[in-house]
């Protein structure tokens, strides 16, 4: 079942618009400082998480082109995931505490915090490249941490735009454009 799955997936991934050679020339700079700033944080084994990182900014904010998601009129812009890699104020106070060289946004105000995400291409890039270590650190698997940096365990559809974006990712590295 998991093959037919596959397959199915790679054949509409062939059929899809190619969203590789529609990447203007600020996403492209959005997504490679998003692989620089991962390629710098490995976890505990080394391993780094450049090409997840990649296509999980695609996947949340279109590699920079939305930077405010899951925003209600209705509630504050600090509920909101915010910037390149759409992190909201919560995650962003959780992995400073896990992180010692993020210890500092803890003293922010979460107006200060949302402001640095909306603001700050590398921020965004480092808080969320370290949760992606810390969920890998945490869950038994590579689909369990993808699912948890959108907020669940078993996030099926989520994991699948992910992976689908990471052939988008394979295919920008493989013309050149990232590296």
């Amino acid at each position: 079942m998991k093959f037919i799955s596959l397959i199915i997936l790679l054949t509409l991934s062939l059929f899809a618009n190619n969203t590789s050679n529609k990447m203007s020339s600020k996403q492209l700079h959005v997504l490679q400082t998003v692989r620089d700033i991962a390629k710098s944080i490995p976890d505990k084994h080394g391993t780094t998480y450049e090409n997840t990182v990649s296509a999980i900014c695609i996947t949340e904010s279109d590699a920079g082109d939305n930077l405010v998601g899951d925003y209600h009129h209705k509630k504050s812009i600090t509920k909101a995931s915010l910037g390149a890699m759409q992190i909201r104020v919560q995650t962003a106070r959780h992995v400073s505490q896990y992180v010692k060289k993020l210890n500092w946004i803890s003293k922010l105000s979460d107006i200060q915090i949302a402001a640095r995400l909306l603001g700050d291409i590398r921020l965004s890039a480092r808080i969320a490249t370290h949760y992606i270590v810390l969920l890998h650190e945490q869950r038994s698997n590579s689909f369990h941490a993808v699912s948890g940096y959108n907020g669940g365990m078993n996030n099926h559809p989520y994991y699948n735009r992910v992976v689908k974006n990471m052939a988008i990712v394979d295919r920008l590295i493989s013309a050149g454009k990232l590296s």
